[in-house]
Protein backbone atom coordinates (compact mmCIF):
# COMPACT_ATOMS: atom_id res chain seq x y z
CA UNK A 1 0.00 0.00 0.00
CA UNK A 2 1.42 3.18 -1.46
CA UNK A 3 1.22 6.03 1.26
CA UNK A 4 -0.36 8.78 -0.86
CA UNK A 5 -1.08 12.61 1.27
CA UNK A 6 -4.84 13.34 0.96
CA UNK A 7 -3.50 17.37 0.22
CA UNK A 8 -1.95 18.45 -3.01
CA UNK A 9 1.05 19.57 -2.44
CA UNK A 10 0.58 23.26 -4.16
CA UNK A 11 -2.88 23.38 -1.73
CA UNK A 12 -0.35 22.87 1.89
CA UNK A 13 2.01 25.03 -0.09
CA UNK A 14 -0.61 27.78 -0.24
CA UNK A 15 -1.83 27.07 3.74
CA UNK A 16 1.34 28.03 4.57
CA UNK A 17 1.92 31.35 3.05
CA UNK A 18 -1.57 32.63 4.58
CA UNK A 19 -0.73 31.17 7.87
CA UNK A 20 3.06 33.30 7.97
CA UNK A 21 1.26 36.66 7.33
CA UNK A 22 -0.09 38.97 10.77
CA UNK A 23 -3.32 39.59 9.96
CA UNK A 24 -4.47 42.88 11.31
CA UNK A 25 -8.30 43.38 12.53
CA UNK A 26 -9.77 46.66 11.20
CA UNK A 27 -11.83 47.96 13.75
CA UNK A 28 -11.97 51.44 12.63
CA UNK A 29 -13.53 53.01 9.44
CA UNK A 30 -11.40 56.10 7.90
CA UNK A 31 -14.27 58.61 7.89
CA UNK A 32 -14.65 57.82 11.61
CA UNK A 33 -10.52 58.42 12.10
CA UNK A 34 -10.96 61.82 10.32
CA UNK A 35 -13.87 63.06 12.52
CA UNK A 36 -12.07 62.64 15.64
CA UNK A 37 -8.97 64.68 14.62
CA UNK A 38 -10.92 67.29 12.95
CA UNK A 39 -12.94 67.38 16.51
CA UNK A 40 -10.02 67.15 18.09
CA UNK A 41 -8.86 70.09 16.12
CA UNK A 42 -11.94 72.25 16.89
CA UNK A 43 -11.29 72.05 20.92
CA UNK A 44 -7.85 73.33 20.59
CA UNK A 45 -9.14 76.01 18.38
CA UNK A 46 -11.92 76.60 21.16
CA UNK A 47 -9.44 76.33 24.01
CA UNK A 48 -7.04 78.96 22.32
CA UNK A 49 -10.20 81.18 21.49
CA UNK A 50 -10.96 80.76 25.54
CA UNK A 51 -7.34 81.66 26.15
CA UNK A 52 -7.57 84.68 24.24
CA UNK A 53 -10.85 86.63 24.51
CA UNK A 54 -11.55 88.91 27.57
CA UNK A 55 -14.57 89.86 28.66
CA UNK A 56 -15.74 92.32 31.40
CA UNK A 57 -15.57 91.57 35.14
CA UNK A 58 -17.74 93.49 37.78
CA UNK A 59 -17.93 94.39 41.40
CA UNK A 60 -21.28 94.57 43.51
CA UNK A 61 -21.77 97.54 45.03
CA UNK A 62 -24.97 99.13 47.04
CA UNK A 63 -25.62 103.38 46.87
CA UNK A 64 -27.71 106.12 46.99
CA UNK A 65 -29.39 108.73 44.35
CA UNK A 66 -28.04 111.77 45.78
CA UNK A 67 -31.01 114.12 46.37
CA UNK A 68 -29.21 117.03 44.38
CA UNK A 69 -27.62 115.15 41.99
CA UNK A 70 -29.70 116.53 38.98
CA UNK A 71 -27.55 118.96 37.00
CA UNK A 72 -26.87 120.29 33.72
CA UNK A 73 -24.79 118.34 31.64
CA UNK A 74 -23.06 117.98 28.94
CA UNK A 75 -25.44 119.03 25.67
CA UNK A 76 -27.98 121.25 27.93
CA UNK A 77 -29.68 118.08 29.56
CA UNK A 78 -29.73 117.21 33.06
CA UNK A 79 -27.88 113.88 34.59
CA UNK A 80 -28.56 112.78 37.46
CA UNK A 81 -25.81 111.71 40.36
CA UNK A 82 -25.29 108.74 42.32
CA UNK A 83 -22.61 107.49 45.53
CA UNK A 84 -21.78 104.00 45.12
CA UNK A 85 -19.65 102.01 48.34
CA UNK A 86 -17.32 99.35 47.28
CA UNK A 87 -15.25 97.44 50.01
CA UNK A 88 -12.29 99.15 50.11
CA UNK A 89 -10.70 95.69 49.41
CA UNK A 90 -12.35 94.93 46.08
CA UNK A 91 -12.09 98.54 44.39
CA UNK A 92 -8.32 98.79 43.26
CA UNK A 93 -9.60 98.06 39.68
CA UNK A 94 -12.22 100.70 39.85
CA UNK A 95 -11.25 103.90 37.53
CA UNK A 96 -13.14 107.01 35.87
CA UNK A 97 -14.91 106.22 32.81
CA UNK A 98 -15.86 102.54 34.08
CA UNK A 99 -19.16 101.41 33.12
CA UNK A 100 -22.03 100.70 36.00
CA UNK A 101 -25.64 98.99 35.59
CA UNK A 102 -27.60 100.14 38.69
CA UNK A 103 -31.16 98.92 39.80
CA UNK A 104 -33.02 101.57 41.51
CA UNK A 105 -34.70 100.14 44.73
CA UNK A 106 -36.39 96.72 44.41
CA UNK A 107 -38.48 97.50 41.50
CA UNK A 108 -37.25 100.76 39.90
CA UNK A 109 -35.93 101.85 36.49
CA UNK A 110 -32.68 100.15 35.44
CA UNK A 111 -30.01 102.55 34.85
CA UNK A 112 -26.68 102.33 33.30
CA UNK A 113 -23.81 105.17 34.14
CA UNK A 114 -20.65 106.11 34.36
CA UNK A 115 -17.73 106.09 36.86
CA UNK A 116 -16.81 110.03 37.39
CA UNK A 117 -14.20 109.99 39.96
CA UNK A 118 -13.58 107.40 42.68
CA UNK A 119 -12.90 108.97 46.20
CA UNK A 120 -9.33 108.20 47.11
CA UNK A 121 -9.91 107.79 51.15
CA UNK A 122 -12.08 105.59 52.68
CA UNK A 123 -15.59 106.16 54.50
CA UNK A 124 -16.83 104.63 57.35
CA UNK A 125 -20.87 103.33 57.59
CA UNK A 126 -21.50 106.33 60.02
CA UNK A 127 -19.21 109.32 57.72
CA UNK A 128 -21.44 107.37 54.56
CA UNK A 129 -24.77 108.04 56.66
CA UNK A 130 -23.29 112.21 57.58
CA UNK A 131 -22.24 113.05 54.18
CA UNK A 132 -24.37 111.18 51.71
CA UNK A 133 -27.62 109.66 53.57
CA UNK A 134 -26.78 106.76 52.64
CA UNK A 135 -28.11 104.02 55.22
CA UNK A 136 -27.30 100.74 54.32
CA UNK A 137 -29.35 97.31 54.23
CA UNK A 138 -29.41 94.55 56.41
CA UNK A 139 -27.46 92.38 54.56
CA UNK A 140 -24.64 94.95 54.05
CA UNK A 141 -21.42 94.63 55.88
CA UNK A 142 -20.94 97.82 58.07
CA UNK A 143 -17.38 98.29 57.13
CA UNK A 144 -15.03 101.01 55.52
CA UNK A 145 -15.58 101.61 52.28
CA UNK A 146 -14.51 103.34 48.62
CA UNK A 147 -16.84 106.46 47.54
CA UNK A 148 -17.61 105.83 43.86
CA UNK A 149 -19.47 108.58 42.34
CA UNK A 150 -21.23 108.00 39.25
CA UNK A 151 -23.45 109.78 36.46
CA UNK A 152 -26.42 108.37 35.47
CA UNK A 153 -26.88 108.10 31.98
CA UNK A 154 -30.61 108.77 32.55
CA UNK A 155 -32.23 111.39 34.20
CA UNK A 156 -34.29 110.62 37.38
CA UNK A 157 -36.62 112.89 38.80
CA UNK A 158 -34.95 114.38 42.28
CA UNK A 159 -38.47 114.80 43.80
CA UNK A 160 -38.77 110.61 43.09
CA UNK A 161 -35.86 108.89 43.33
CA UNK A 162 -33.37 111.35 45.58
CA UNK A 163 -32.17 109.25 48.60
CA UNK A 164 -33.45 105.94 47.24
CA UNK A 165 -31.19 102.89 47.78
CA UNK A 166 -29.67 101.52 44.69
CA UNK A 167 -28.04 98.19 43.68
CA UNK A 168 -24.97 98.12 40.86
CA UNK A 169 -22.76 96.31 39.23
CA UNK A 170 -19.18 98.29 38.49
CA UNK A 171 -16.67 97.16 35.97
CA UNK A 172 -13.74 96.54 37.42
CA UNK A 173 -11.37 95.30 34.37
CA UNK A 174 -11.66 91.80 32.22
CA UNK A 175 -10.96 88.62 32.77
CA UNK A 176 -10.58 86.06 30.20
CA UNK A 177 -13.41 83.67 29.66
CA UNK A 178 -11.13 80.14 30.46
CA UNK A 179 -11.18 81.74 34.36
CA UNK A 180 -14.76 81.21 34.32
CA UNK A 181 -14.76 77.72 34.26
CA UNK A 182 -14.22 75.63 37.20
CA UNK A 183 -10.55 73.75 37.53
CA UNK A 184 -10.65 70.20 37.35
CA UNK A 185 -11.02 68.97 41.17
CA UNK A 186 -12.22 72.24 41.77
CA UNK A 187 -15.59 72.82 44.28
CA UNK A 188 -18.21 74.12 42.16
CA UNK A 189 -20.24 77.06 43.39
CA UNK A 190 -18.24 78.87 45.84
CA UNK A 191 -18.20 75.50 48.21
CA UNK A 192 -15.32 74.51 50.65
Amino acid sequence: MTHRPIFRESAVESYRRGAAKDIVPRLTFRPVVVCLWLLLAVLIATAALAWSVRVPAYVSAQGTVLADGARAGPGGGTTTTAVLFLPADRSAHVRAGRHVQAQIGSSGPAVAGVVVRVEPDVTGPDAARTRYGFEPGPDTVRQPWTVVVVRLGQPLPAAAYGGSLLTARVEAGSQRILTLFPAPGAPIGGAA
